[in-house]
């Protein structure tokens, strides 16, 4: 009997607890919706995994030499997720003589639109227009454009490969929450996770203040 009354007692208190969160408008934290956080991968420094053949440009593009000649050419991971998930909108069209430091790649992250240069001069073999609208799950194996170009077998030094691209490219993460905290509206859109260390989620770009995407082409995606 007495098991009852303090069940029945308990069930009481909550029932009042629920009806007088509900005359507030609010939720019992117990029944709170939970959504899913999207974490960048950018921002767990040690989840880098770079394969061994490819060398990593200054504009976060990278370059595999393939068989046949050409050299394949598409946007890292770090270009891929800096400031939320990243949707191709055009590559360099085939056929076109690109110069070093031209758009050959341009996405949106969200509304705002990036621009991609070219890691080395050369002419577009093919463009692989099966990106375009599309959000790239695995960027090392996605190519985006395959180039005629002898510049890049002479100039490997310019580029990134083995160690020194992962040490680079924990450089840039390192980098990048530095740029969002400085370019946030404020403290609280960050949340506390930026602030002690932690990740972002991949709606970033909706936090940033005007003109941050140009000076983060300026900062991140130059040569």
């Amino acid at each position: 009997m007495v098991a009852i009354f303090v069940l029945t007692l308990f069930l009481l208190f909550i029932s009042v607890d629920l009806m007088v969160l509900k005359f507030q408008g609010k939720n019992h934290p117990a029944f709170e919706p939970q959504y899913p956080q999207h974490v960048s991968p950018i921002f767990e420094r040690d989840s880098f995994i770079i394969p061994s053949n490819l060398f990593l440009s200054k504009g976060h593009t990278w370059l595999r030499e393939n068989n046949d000649g050409l050299v394949s050419v598409g946007i890292d991971e770090f270009g891929m997720n800096a400031l939320g998930e990243l949707s191709i909108l055009r590559c360099a069209e085939t056929g076109r003589e690109l110069k070093r430091g031209e758009i050959i790649f341009e996405g949106t992250y969200g509304n705002e639109r990036v621009k991609f240069l070219s890691p080395v001069n050369g002419i577009v073999s093919s463009a692989n227009k099966n990106l375009i609208g599309k959000k790239i799950s695995d960027p090392y194996k996605t190519w985006g454009v395959k180039l005629l170009s002898k510049d890049f077998s002479e100039n490997r030094e310019m580029f990134y490969s083995g160690k020194n691209a992962l040490d680079w490219m924990k450089k840039e993460s390192s980098k990048l929450k530095t740029f969002i905290n400085h370019h946030l509206p404020k403290v609280e859109a960050a949340g506390t996770t930026m602030f002690d260390g932690g990740s972002l989620s991949n709606n970033t770009i909706s936090n940033l203040v005007d003109m941050s995407v140009v000076e983060f082409e300026k900062e991140f995606l130059s040569l």
